[in-house]
């Protein structure tokens, strides 16, 4: 359980952050804990190159509208510092969860990197600390990056629609927004 053991799961993922050369990632959901946040200042603080193929517009699942502007959030504020990319394959959606690290491990889990998955979900996964499987993995990463586009660091995040209405004197909704930019 995710919230056995003192968030043991998050630990081992801030533990795999701390690589010594270079991390791929392919998860959709870019919404960071505050310690795995840590963990990946820390790294390219370091100078860890990290690249990451996910889904940055998460239109049709529960909660898109919210998890996008999630998402373009990490792409704000890591945009400049990380290579960032959407996978964009025609009549596919990016669900796999993979990190492949220093060229000898790779991890291939359940695991958002959400705070859902780390406090919540019951998450599975396996870890192979190899250079051989690591080098049969490498394709199928770089498939992903070649089903993928480039993503902009400088984001626009229009707030959700209803999350942040507020009632004026006459009691009418407030649905004017303005969009969220740094």
């Amino acid at each position: 359980m995710p919230y056995d053991h003192g968030h043991a799961l998050e630990d081992y993922f801030v533990e795999l952050v701390d690589a010594a050369h270079h991390i791929h990632i392919v998860n959709p959901y870019l919404n960071l804990t505050p310690k795995l946040a840590q963990a990946v200042d820390r790294a390219l603080t370091r100078g860890i190159r990290i690249d990451i193929v996910g889904r940055i517009d998460l239109k049709g699942d529960i909660g898109g509208r919210f998890l996008t502007a999630l998402n373009k959030l990490f792409v704000e504020k890591y945009g400049d510092r990380i290579t960032i990319r959407e996978f964009k394959a025609p009549d596919v959606v990016l669900h796999s969860k993979i990190m492949m690290i220093d060229e000898r491990l790779v991890a291939i889990s359940s695991v958002n990197l959400n705070n859902r998955s780390f406090f919540h979900d019951s998450e599975n996964g396996m870890m192979v600390l190899d250079p051989a499987f690591y080098a049969r993995m490498k394709p199928i990463y770089d498939d992903y990056v070649a089903h993928s586009n480039p993503v902009a660091a400088n984001v626009t995040i229009p707030w959700p629609i209803g999350c942040c209405s507020t009632r004026i004197g006459s009691g009418k909704r407030s649905d004017q927004r303005t969009p969220y930019r740094r």
